[in-house]
Formats: C-alpha cells, sequence, structure tokens
C-alpha cells in the first residue's frame, strides 16, 4: 500500500484520473463478470422446464409464465404476449427483443472501450508534462545535475508504465466480455428458435 501512495504521489496530476479510470475499469470487470455468468443467463433448470412445456404442447403459450429472470425467459415472456399473432409478427417480436437483451449485456462495455483507448494516453501525457517540468529545472539550476535529471525522467515515466498497467487488463477483459457476449448470444437465439419452431413449425 505504502508502494502504491508513493507511486501516486510521484506521478503527478495525471495520477489523479489514471486512478479513477483504474477504480471504474476494476468495478466495471467485476460486475460484467458476475453479470454474464452462464448459469445465471442460461438457467439449465428453467429452459429445461419451458422446453418441456412447448414440447408436450399441454400448456397453451399464454400460459407458460417464462421466468423474467433471464434473457431468453424475458424474450419468450414478450414473444407470448404478443399471441395471438402469425408466425412472422411473432419471429419479429421474438427478434426484436432479443436486441434489446443484447444491448443489456453489452452494457458498460462502452466505457471499458473508452479505458483502453484513454489510460495509455494519460499517461503519455503525464510523462510529458513530467519531461517539461524536468527541463525547465535544468534550465534553472543548470545541466550539471544528471541525478536529478535520472530521478525526474524515472518520475516523469511512471504515469506512462501505469497508464499501460490499466490499459492492457481493459483490453483483455473488454474482448473476453465481447466473444462471451457472442456466444451467450448465439445460445439465446438458438433457445429462441427452438420455441419458434415448436410453436410454428408444425
Amino acid at each position: 500500500m505504502d508502494m502504491l501512495l508513493n507511486i501516486y504521489n510521484k506521478g503527478g496530476i495525471m495520477m489523479v484520473p489514471l486512478a479513477l479510470c483504474s477504480i471504474i475499469m476494476i468495478m466495471l470487470i467485476v460486475e460484467r463478470a458476475l453479470a454474464l455468468r452462464s448459469s445465471r443467463l442460461l438457467p439449465p433448470r428453467d429452459l429445461e422446464r419451458l422446453r418441456t412445456l412447448i414440447s408436450s404442447k399441454a400448456t397453451p403459450p399464454k400460459e407458460l409464465n417464462p421466468s423474467t429472470a433471464h434473457p431468453t425467459g424475458r424474450i419468450l415472456d414478450y414473444a407470448v404476449s404478443v399471441l395471438p399473432a402469425s408466425a412472422e409478427h411473432f419471429k419479429e417480436a421474438l427478434s426484436d427483443q432479443a436486441r434489446r437483451e443484447r444491448h443489456y449485456l453489452e452494457r458498460g462495455l462502452v466505457v471499458l472501450e473508452i479505458i483502453v483507448g484513454i489510460a495509455p494516453l494519460l499517461g503519455l501525457l503525464g510523462t510529458a508534462l513530467g519531461m517539461i517540468d524536468v527541463f525547465n529545472h535544468l534550465s534553472l539550476e543548470g545541466a550539471g545535475r544528471a541525478d536529478a535529471l535520472s530521478r525526474g525522467i524515472s518520475e516523469a515515466l511512471i504515469t506512462t508504465v501505469v497508464g499501460l498497467c490499466i490499459g492492457i487488463p481493459s483490453l483483455v477483459a473488454f474482448n473476453l466480455f465481447t466473444r462471451k457476449i457472442e456466444s451467450i448470444g448465439l445460445l439465446i437465439e438458438e433457445e429462441s428458435m427452438f420455441f419458434y419452431y415448436k410453436l410454428f413449425g408444425d
């Protein structure tokens, strides 16, 4: 903890936005990691219950009562709310709600993508400001103090390192979450089409 505080104090004014970026990054990664769990988005027990009810055709679609605690349930719940409807209208309802669910799954990724781009740039800006300050001191004190020059450059580079340390994990997390959302989206689409063909495929 003392080392982090020492780095923060040496980094200059740009450490403030960099610290803010790091806090937002950690919060977003933890929140999205919890929100994008497959067991939460595609609960097998509830989906199996819906599959059984629709396959047996013993329960009218209006009485399926899908759970709205997960995306597939919300998609089906919205779609059956438009019944009675044509197959085309029902499919459009499925697609419309699926788009809304995908938008919900992608919540926060735009901010993470911004952090990917802005954190290294803030780090470079901090280094540039630090170098300007170093050379201003040299112009006043003379160029004979090599130790002061090397120490000043070292401190100026801190923000670049911190910016990269924020940007790299943000980039990795953004790509992993994007792939996860694509994978979950395909599974949700498969479930939705299963219900569609069971109701209108015969």
